[in-house]
Protein backbone atom coordinates (compact mmCIF):
# COMPACT_ATOMS: atom_id res chain seq x y z
CA UNK A 1 0.00 0.00 0.00
CA UNK A 2 1.37 3.40 -1.02
CA UNK A 3 1.44 6.10 1.65
CA UNK A 4 -0.90 9.04 0.94
CA UNK A 5 0.67 12.21 -0.47
CA UNK A 6 -0.55 15.63 0.60
CA UNK A 7 0.74 18.78 -1.09
CA UNK A 8 -0.15 22.00 0.71
CA UNK A 9 -1.41 25.07 -1.11
CA UNK A 10 0.93 28.07 -1.06
CA UNK A 11 -1.19 31.00 -2.27
CA UNK A 12 1.34 33.86 -2.28
CA UNK A 13 2.46 33.63 -5.91
CA UNK A 14 -1.07 32.95 -7.24
CA UNK A 15 -2.26 36.08 -5.41
CA UNK A 16 0.45 38.15 -7.08
CA UNK A 17 -0.32 36.64 -10.49
CA UNK A 18 -4.00 37.38 -9.96
CA UNK A 19 -3.13 41.09 -10.03
CA UNK A 20 -1.35 40.60 -13.36
CA UNK A 21 -4.36 38.81 -14.91
CA UNK A 22 -6.76 41.49 -13.66
CA UNK A 23 -4.49 44.10 -15.29
CA UNK A 24 -4.57 42.07 -18.52
CA UNK A 25 -8.37 42.11 -18.45
CA UNK A 26 -8.29 45.90 -18.06
CA UNK A 27 -5.79 46.33 -20.92
CA UNK A 28 -7.87 44.05 -23.14
CA UNK A 29 -10.97 46.11 -22.45
CA UNK A 30 -9.03 49.31 -23.19
CA UNK A 31 -7.85 47.87 -26.52
CA UNK A 32 -11.41 46.89 -27.44
CA UNK A 33 -12.75 50.32 -26.44
CA UNK A 34 -10.01 52.09 -28.42
CA UNK A 35 -10.82 49.98 -31.47
CA UNK A 36 -14.51 50.74 -31.09
CA UNK A 37 -13.75 54.48 -30.97
CA UNK A 38 -11.77 54.17 -34.23
CA UNK A 39 -14.62 52.52 -36.13
CA UNK A 40 -15.91 54.65 -38.97
CA UNK A 41 -16.25 54.91 -42.72
CA UNK A 42 -12.51 55.59 -43.30
CA UNK A 43 -11.45 52.66 -41.11
CA UNK A 44 -9.20 50.16 -42.95
CA UNK A 45 -9.41 47.15 -40.60
CA UNK A 46 -7.08 48.36 -37.86
CA UNK A 47 -9.97 49.09 -35.51
CA UNK A 48 -11.36 45.58 -36.01
CA UNK A 49 -7.96 44.05 -35.28
CA UNK A 50 -7.67 46.19 -32.15
CA UNK A 51 -11.11 45.08 -30.97
CA UNK A 52 -10.32 41.41 -31.62
CA UNK A 53 -6.95 41.69 -29.85
CA UNK A 54 -8.65 43.31 -26.88
CA UNK A 55 -11.29 40.60 -26.68
CA UNK A 56 -8.66 37.83 -26.86
CA UNK A 57 -6.64 39.49 -24.08
CA UNK A 58 -9.77 39.90 -21.98
CA UNK A 59 -10.84 36.28 -22.46
CA UNK A 60 -7.38 34.93 -21.61
CA UNK A 61 -7.22 37.21 -18.59
CA UNK A 62 -10.62 36.07 -17.36
CA UNK A 63 -9.70 32.40 -17.60
CA UNK A 64 -6.33 32.82 -15.89
CA UNK A 65 -7.72 35.18 -13.24
CA UNK A 66 -10.40 32.62 -12.37
CA UNK A 67 -7.72 29.91 -12.13
CA UNK A 68 -5.49 32.05 -9.88
CA UNK A 69 -8.48 33.21 -7.83
CA UNK A 70 -9.39 29.60 -7.02
CA UNK A 71 -5.79 28.78 -6.04
CA UNK A 72 -5.36 31.97 -3.98
CA UNK A 73 -8.53 31.30 -1.92
CA UNK A 74 -7.80 27.64 -1.23
CA UNK A 75 -6.81 26.72 2.30
CA UNK A 76 -5.27 23.41 3.27
CA UNK A 77 -4.03 20.90 0.73
CA UNK A 78 -3.96 21.68 -2.97
CA UNK A 79 -3.36 18.06 -3.99
CA UNK A 80 -4.14 14.80 -2.22
CA UNK A 81 -3.09 11.43 -3.60
CA UNK A 82 -4.44 8.31 -1.96
CA UNK A 83 -5.08 4.73 -3.03
CA UNK A 84 -8.61 5.75 -4.07
CA UNK A 85 -7.54 8.53 -6.42
CA UNK A 86 -6.25 12.02 -7.09
CA UNK A 87 -7.87 15.09 -5.59
CA UNK A 88 -6.59 18.38 -7.00
CA UNK A 89 -8.76 21.01 -5.34
CA UNK A 90 -7.71 23.57 -7.95
CA UNK A 91 -9.48 21.46 -10.61
CA UNK A 92 -12.34 19.88 -8.69
CA UNK A 93 -13.72 19.20 -5.25
CA UNK A 94 -14.18 15.54 -6.15
CA UNK A 95 -11.45 12.86 -6.27
CA UNK A 96 -10.65 11.22 -9.61
CA UNK A 97 -9.99 7.45 -9.51
CA UNK A 98 -6.55 6.39 -10.72
CA UNK A 99 -8.10 4.03 -13.25
CA UNK A 100 -9.69 6.99 -15.07
CA UNK A 101 -6.41 8.96 -15.33
CA UNK A 102 -3.67 8.96 -17.92
CA UNK A 103 -0.94 11.52 -17.40
CA UNK A 104 2.51 12.66 -18.45
CA UNK A 105 4.97 15.49 -17.97
CA UNK A 106 5.39 17.47 -21.19
CA UNK A 107 7.51 20.38 -22.34
CA UNK A 108 5.06 23.03 -23.52
CA UNK A 109 7.54 25.39 -25.17
CA UNK A 110 8.51 27.41 -22.10
CA UNK A 111 8.49 25.00 -19.22
CA UNK A 112 7.35 21.57 -18.12
CA UNK A 113 3.74 20.82 -17.24
CA UNK A 114 2.00 17.79 -15.81
CA UNK A 115 -0.96 17.12 -18.11
CA UNK A 116 -3.67 14.49 -17.76
CA UNK A 117 -6.74 13.11 -19.46
CA UNK A 118 -9.71 11.87 -17.46
CA UNK A 119 -11.92 9.14 -18.92
CA UNK A 120 -15.70 9.16 -18.68
CA UNK A 121 -17.71 8.72 -16.48
CA UNK A 122 -15.14 9.95 -13.93
CA UNK A 123 -14.63 13.15 -15.95
CA UNK A 124 -18.29 14.14 -15.61
CA UNK A 125 -18.47 13.02 -11.98
CA UNK A 126 -15.46 15.17 -11.07
CA UNK A 127 -17.27 18.37 -12.15
CA UNK A 128 -14.02 20.08 -13.17
CA UNK A 129 -14.05 23.88 -12.91
CA UNK A 130 -14.94 25.97 -15.95
CA UNK A 131 -11.52 27.65 -16.02
CA UNK A 132 -9.72 24.28 -16.12
CA UNK A 133 -12.04 23.09 -18.90
CA UNK A 134 -11.36 26.29 -20.86
CA UNK A 135 -7.60 25.77 -20.51
CA UNK A 136 -8.23 22.16 -21.51
CA UNK A 137 -9.72 23.29 -24.82
CA UNK A 138 -6.48 25.10 -25.57
CA UNK A 139 -4.45 22.01 -24.62
CA UNK A 140 -6.57 19.89 -26.95
CA UNK A 141 -5.89 22.33 -29.80
CA UNK A 142 -2.18 21.69 -29.22
CA UNK A 143 -2.82 17.89 -29.17
CA UNK A 144 -1.80 17.60 -25.53
CA UNK A 145 -3.61 15.92 -22.64
CA UNK A 146 -6.56 18.02 -21.60
CA UNK A 147 -6.06 19.06 -17.98
CA UNK A 148 -3.05 20.52 -16.23
CA UNK A 149 -2.04 19.71 -12.67
CA UNK A 150 -0.69 23.15 -11.88
CA UNK A 151 2.61 23.40 -10.07
CA UNK A 152 1.59 26.98 -9.23
CA UNK A 153 1.02 27.36 -5.53
CA UNK A 154 2.55 24.03 -4.51
CA UNK A 155 6.28 24.73 -4.21
CA UNK A 156 6.94 21.67 -6.39
CA UNK A 157 7.87 21.32 -10.05
CA UNK A 158 5.81 19.31 -12.55
CA UNK A 159 8.48 16.59 -12.37
CA UNK A 160 8.25 16.48 -8.55
CA UNK A 161 4.46 16.12 -8.62
CA UNK A 162 4.73 13.52 -11.39
CA UNK A 163 7.23 11.53 -9.35
CA UNK A 164 4.75 11.40 -6.48
CA UNK A 165 1.91 10.44 -8.85
CA UNK A 166 3.94 7.61 -10.36
CA UNK A 167 3.78 5.76 -7.03
CA UNK A 168 0.01 5.46 -7.61
CA UNK A 169 -0.22 5.29 -11.43
CA UNK A 170 2.60 5.20 -13.99
CA UNK A 171 2.98 7.91 -16.61
CA UNK A 172 1.83 7.28 -20.19
CA UNK A 173 4.85 8.97 -21.72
Amino acid sequence: MTAPVFIANRPTLPRLLLLFWVAEIAVGLLFAAAGYDLLGPQENGGATVLILMGLVLTLAGLIMAAHCWRISRLSGNAIEMTETGLLDRRLSEHPIPWGALSWKVIFNGRSYALQMDVAEPARSAARITWSARALGLFSRLLRQPEFTIAALGTGFSAHDIGERMSAFKPSIG
